[in-house]
């Protein structure tokens, strides 16, 4: 900053017809610089910010001053004495020279923005990280809506399951993937990428689904850490019934079983046998081994025709249902069966 103006390292580019500058920011100055478009919606080019979402930003950057990552900002630079002094002649890359009075008026990364002032506000020390802005001049209000709808218009969330696979904050699905690797049975059957196993794919669960199933057996909520002892439960019960159900590629040949007539292939019926884990321990602790379970589960038709699935796992139309209260239900008729054949054989081993 100098002569009551600020001098920012940049890039100059060119978009469309549009010319446009790539500047770090640090912290600090963004509140000095950055307008937030607020008003009637018709008079602005960003969604209203949601407290909540540039809350759970804020924190993300305290909690990780080390190693956090923000995209860039996007926005209009409104300075009607905006200069870029390149490096060298002829050069994309220099200074960006502001006005202390411009505005940035962002149509991208307003809850992002918002969430680094709240953060800067907790951390002082955090005034002199930096954020890249894309910064675009003479646009009208109608530009900036129509860059607003085209942006988000292109965007593509990323799945559930590949933000768990990369993420390695989370200690809790770590803890989790480490037992899911133990099942014999899912080895190269998993979906790390998608939300939902498609007809056209070799895959057996989505890593979403494996997850929420083993935090079901667990009888823990999505933000629990698990037990670190109890935690290996998951990879005795899924590998303990692998063959019951048939999981396993041998057995699955043999029975003629697969995802297009069995409930044991489909997201539901593993939520299901899920809960049937935790229903059995919950009623009989170690009476009985995972083992003699597995024996009692071989009992069962897992065909989608069987009755047993009826109104539960099935509509009347044969088709497949996913609510909680279905799979309850079809885990409360398991757990009879399985109880019935336990006490039955006595079986501990």
């Amino acid at each position: 900053m100098s002569d009551m103006r600020f001098f920012f390292p940049a890039a100059q580019g060119t978009q469309g017809s549009r010319n446009f500058y790539t500047a770090c920011v640090p912290f600090g100055m963004l509140s000095r610089l950055m307008a937030i478009d607020t008003g009637n919606v018709m008079d602005r080019s960003q969604r209203q910010v949601d407290t909540k979402r540039a809350n759970a930003i804020s924190k993300y950057i305290c909690e990780n001053e080390e190693s956090f990552v923000l995209p860039a900002l996007t926005g209009v630079i409104e300075d009607e004495t905006l200069e870029f002094i390149p490096a060298s002649k002829g050069a994309s890359v220099g200074e960006l020279n502001l006005s202390m009075d411009a505005v940035i008026k962002l149509f991208d990364g307003q809850h992002r923005a918002t969430g680094i002032l709240d953060a800067i506000k907790q951390r002082r020390e955090l005034k002199s990280q930096q954020v890249t802005i894309q910064l675009f001049v003479n646009m009208s209000l109608a530009d900036r809506q129509q860059a607003f709808s085209d942006i988000n218009s292109n965007a593509k969330a990323v799945s559930a399951s590949l933000n768990m696979t990369y993420n390695k904050r989370d200690s809790a699905v770590n803890a989790i993937k480490e037992e899911i690797a133990k099942v014999t049975a899912w080895e190269d059957q998993i979906d790390y990428e998608k939300n939902v196993v498609g007809k056209n794919t070799d895959k057996l669960f989505t890593y979403r689904h494996v997850v929420q199933a083993s935090r079901l057996l667990l009888g823990i909520g999505p933000k629990q850490e698990p037990d670190p002892i109890l935690v290996t439960d998951i990879s005795k019960w899924w590998n303990a019934i692998s063959e019951a159900v048939a999981w396993k590629w041998q057995v699955r040949l043999e029975q003629e079983v697969g995802p297009e007539n069995s409930v044991a292939f489909t997201a539901a019926g593993l939520m299901t046998l899920a809960r049937v884990y935790r229903q059995l321990t919950d009623k009989y602790g170690s009476r009985y081994s995972v083992n003699a379970y597995a024996r009692a589960l071989k009992n069962l038709n897992w065909l989608k025709t069987d009755e047993m699935w009826l109104g539960n796992l099935v509509d009347e139309k044969g088709n497949m249902t996913s609510g909680t209260a279905g799979q309850i239900e079809a885990a409360d008729r398991i757990v009879e069966c399985v109880s019935s054949y336990c006490e039955m054989m006595g079986a501990k081993a």
